[in-house]
């Protein structure tokens, strides 16, 4: 496909795109990295699926877009990855990539790369999953922007009620002095 093909556009990672790629061989980490720095994404590397769970653990601001992990790894493999991810971060998505076989039972909705892949294949299995954790984090964002204007003006209106509260025990204290002194 050319670049001019509008196929390719749809399949494009949004600016600033953050993808954790997490496979212990260090050739595919780097071929991966090639091929999405080329669409201008942030790439962060784990050698293994212990080191993938830290370097999220560690994401407090939800940088990461999607995860994109090897099946077959040591030390923690990338299906017990995806099952602490889907139990402790159910808003990040992940993708697998495995050159030997299919997913385990469980991650059936996990999407699937087959080693190797074209960069096609790649971007076609990540973009739409970027593009939902960006569009879940906006609503998110824009609910906590609602609420925080829905406290703001509850709080402008508790205040409002207090004064009028005060300005009718003044009234109050008004119609006693006019009723003792007549």
């Amino acid at each position: 496909m050319s670049s001019s093909d509008p196929q390719v556009g749809s399949h494009k990672l949004p600016e600033g795109a953050t993808v954790l790629v997490a496979d212990d061989d260090p050739v595919v980490r780097r071929t991966v990295r090639r091929m999405l720095e080329l669409e201008q994404a942030v790439v962060v590397e784990a050698r293994d699926g212990e080191h993938a769970i830290r370097i999220v653990d560690e994401d407090e601001a939800h940088l990461v877009d999607t995860v994109l992990t090897d099946l077959e790894m040591p030390v923690v493999s990338g299906a017990e990855l995806i099952a602490v991810l889907q139990e402790c971060r159910p808003d990040l998505p992940v993708a697998a990539m495995s050159g030997w076989g299919g997913l385990p039972p469980g991650l059936a909705t996990v999407p699937l790369l087959h080693k190797p892949f074209a960069p096609e294949d790649l971007l076609g299995t990540l973009v739409p999953l970027v593009l939902g954790a960006r569009e879940m984090r906006a609503r998110a964002r824009q609910a906590r922007g609602d609420a925080a204007e829905s406290r703001s003006l509850a709080e402008r209106q508790l205040q409002i009620a207090r004064r009028q509260h005060a300005a009718c025990g003044e009234l109050m204290a008004v119609l006693s002095r006019l009723r003792q002194r007549m």
